[in-house]
């Protein structure tokens, strides 16, 4: 494939005016044309060129192959530059050429000066502007002597501004511009010059013509319709008026709507647009055209949605508030219907629809039940119905149903440990609010809104004896409530969480006697006759029983001797054999040093304990050890009493012996140990409150206070000691 040399274009632009310049015989034309540019080069050896165009700024997106030599870019009046790039085949060399749009906009009766530049002033001395439009014709001849307009050297429609008349820089004013004044001004020695390039186009702007509105003017309410407001641009020249978009102005009964520009108007039709009257206006820039004649659209409708009178008060829920069995009504349904409506009142409940006492359209007063969902007014044209209801929010309060493990009571008994389940219900619109609560604690247990409130114990005990409350409240309605008596029977047993005394101090005599006070729970009451108190000796203690503040607590008083010493030690309540508590009754000698041992704690406890123990046990085995080297010595000497010393000195020495430890464990010793024995069980026993003890199954380890009985124990809380 031969390679062909290049299309290499040069290219001058000024003030408007194109210049070329020849390379190796290429040569890269322009000329305007009714709004069109056509690019012409001359004929190379090539069968076909690429052509590439930029508008303004925006280029194609690819190159265009052409056959001919010339290249048409239209509507140019759109744009300020048009630029043009020849390839030829093979060839990646650019050859372009730019071509500036030079346009001058103004309003009819205005006056405009016009000017470009040429590239040079003819040598002949004769320069000839021409004006084309529809026709080609001569405004004025300038030679180096003057103008003439036409064989005139004065014209009341052109005036050339520029000198020396030979100058390059070419001006004239137009006045009381028209529509025939529009189209392209340039000049040179003759018309092919003066279309070659350069030159200005003038655009008269004149006002669009007198729009028209058309569109469907009977349409159904809630139906859409278009109106198009038809206009056209009477600018010149006609090839600038083609290109132009004209904005649009509506007006409805004379009031301009905000936002619409466009041709079109597309509205939805209501019954209110029988008031309305529409028109509009064109605007080309600033110039704006006479306005329509306006039109009516005329909405069919009916029947409306109807408007009942009095207008009800709704809350915000929209509905209607009423009590139950008070009235409603009267209320007059209208609607706006043509031909009139036929209207009909009906009445809706949780069984669907019934007809309700109505006459001519006028709901009659009539009373409301808890089960009316609404009131409706029908009105019928034909085949085409539209209704209003009032929606009813009929309100109500029930009395409160009580219910114990799902059977309704006002009092239950039930057994300690066993599981009891209350449910309050209380039916009602609006939801109202349920409480549950204790009297005697004033203790609030659940709150809930709505129909039901459900409070479960899954295991009785006997503090939940007391008097249940539940109450209701709802807006507008006065408060109720019911009540119940819980009683639960529990056995007797210590209350942890009474004030006890564990440890007494006291004198002994004819007439004293220990007041103690052991805080209980049972319920039924215990008999006092059934408790008995046993100690270091037998005694019959007085007994009393008080209640407390609730059924269930109760005090045992009792008032034990303390004759004399003997009855000081520890004392256990029990009731039907089975024990309560256990107390401790010391002397108030020895008040200080048990003071002092329990201040001391647990520790110190045990490590004396096991100190007096340890002591104990060593000094017995000394003892029984100087016994048996007593009685082994007396059998050696009665042995050998015949030994040197003599018998006599013998016995003499073992009766000294024997008298010494004879008075020694006759006296000091069993004193020694009994005294040491009768300590240590003082002091084990004396702690009974503080330290651990064994219960009577002998398998259980308890605080201070606890106790072992037949029946369940209270899982309470430890008792606060005075």
């Amino acid at each position: 494939m031969v390679k062909l040399p290049p299309l290499k274009v040069l290219f001058i632009i000024k003030c408007g005016l194109l210049s070329f310049v020849h390379s190796q015989n290429v040569q890269i034309s322009t000329r305007f044309m009714s709004g069109n540019v056509i690019f012409t080069w001359t004929p190379s050896n090539h069968s076909s060129y690429f052509i590439l165009i930029t508008r303004d700024t925006t280029r194609d997106r690819i190159w265009t192959r052409v056959t001919d030599t010339q290249y048409i870019v239209t509507d140019v009046l759109l744009y300020d530059k048009i630029t043009i790039n020849v390839r030829t085949p093979g060839s990646a060399t650019d050859n372009r050429m730019a071509y500036n749009v030079f346009k001058i906009k103004i309003k009819v009766g205005d006056t405009v000066n016009l000017s470009w530049t040429a590239p040079f002033f003819p040598v002949a001395g004769l320069y000839i502007v021409y004006h084309t439009y529809r026709e080609n014709i001569t405004v004025f001849r300038i030679e180096s002597s003057g103008v003439s307009y036409g064989g005139y050297y004065q014209s009341t429609k052109y005036t050339y501004l520029t000198r020396p008349y030979n100058s390059t820089n070419i001006m004239f004013e137009i006045r009381d511009i028209t529509l025939d004044d529009a189209g392209y001004y340039n000049g040179g020695s003759n018309d092919e010059a003066a279309w070659s390039g350069g030159g200005v186009v003038l655009i008269v702007h004149n006002k669009p013509s007198k729009p028209k509105i058309t569109g469907d003017l009977n349409v159904e309410v809630n139906n859409a319709t278009s109106l198009t407001c038809s206009s056209q641009s009477t600018s010149a020249p006609d090839y600038y008026s083609k290109l132009v978009t004209l904005s649009h102005t509506w007006l409805v009964n004379e009031t301009k709507m905000s936002r619409e520009i466009r041709d079109t108007l597309r509205l939805k039709v209501t019954k209110d647009f029988k008031y309305n009257k529409y028109s509009c206006t064109a605007t080309e820039d600033v110039m704006e055209s006479d306005r329509s004649d306006p039109v009516q659209i005329n909405p069919l409708y009916g029947p409306d949605r109807p408007k009942i009178t009095p207008e009800p008060v709704l809350n915000v829920n929209g509905k209607l508030t009423v009590r139950e069995w008070e009235t409603i009504g009267p209320f007059v349904c209208k609607a706006d219907c043509n031909p009139p409506c036929n209207i009909t009142w009906r009445v809706q409940d949780s069984d669907g629809f019934s007809d309700a006492r109505s006459e001519m359209g006028t709901l009659l007063q009539q009373a409301v039940q808890r089960n009316m969902l609404s009131s409706r007014c029908k009105a019928d044209r034909g085949d085409k119905t539209s209704k209003q209801s009032i929606q009813l929010d009929v309100q109500y309060l029930d009395d409160i149903l009580l219910y114990m493990n799902g059977e309704i009571k006002s009092n239950i008994e039930l057994n300690e440990n066993t599981p009891l389940r209350i449910s309050c219900q209380v039916d009602g619109n609006p939801a109202p609010t349920i409480r549950l609560s204790r009297s005697h604690s004033d203790t609030e247990l659940r709150k809930m809104q709505g129909t039901w409130l459900n409070y479960t114990l899954n295991t009785v005990q006997c503090t939940d004896t007391d008097t249940y409350k539940c109450s209701r409240s709802s807006t507008g309605f006065s408060n109720t409530n019911k009540v119940i008596n819980i009683n639960v029977l529990c056995n007797t047993r210590f209350d942890k969480a009474g004030r006890f005394k564990s440890t007494y101090g006291s004198k002994s005599g004819m007439d004293t006697t220990i007041n103690v006070a052991v805080p209980i729970i049972a319920n039924p009451p215990p008999q006092s006759s059934d408790f008995k108190w046993d100690g270091p000796v037998q005694v019959s203690a007085r007994t009393t029983i008080s209640t407390g503040d609730v059924s269930y607590k109760h005090v045992i008083e009792s008032f034990i001797p303390m004759k004399d010493h003997t009855y000081f030690g520890n004392y256990t309540l029990s009731y039907k054999g089975q024990t309560v508590t256990i107390i401790t009754i010391n002397a108030e000698d020895n008040l200080l040093e048990n003071s002092s041992m329990e201040s001391s704690g647990e520790v110190a406890s045990i490590s004396y304990i096991i100190a007096i123990s340890l002591v104990s046990i060593l000094l017995g085995l000394t003892w029984f050890m100087v016994a048996m080297f007593v009685v082994y010595d007396r059998r050696y000497r009665n042995i050998h009493q015949k030994s040197n010393y003599g018998e006599e000195g013998t016995q003499l020495q073992t009766q000294n012996m024997t008298h010494h430890y004879d008075d020694l464990q006759g006296t000091d010793v069993d004193q020694l140990e009994a005294q040491n024995m009768t300590q240590h069980y003082d002091d084990v026993q004396g702690r009974v409150e503080e330290g651990n003890y064994t219960d009577l199954k002998g398998d259980n380890t308890a605080a201070e206070g606890d106790y072992t009985e037949l029946g369940q124990c209270d899982p309470e809380t430890p008792y606060e000691e005075l």
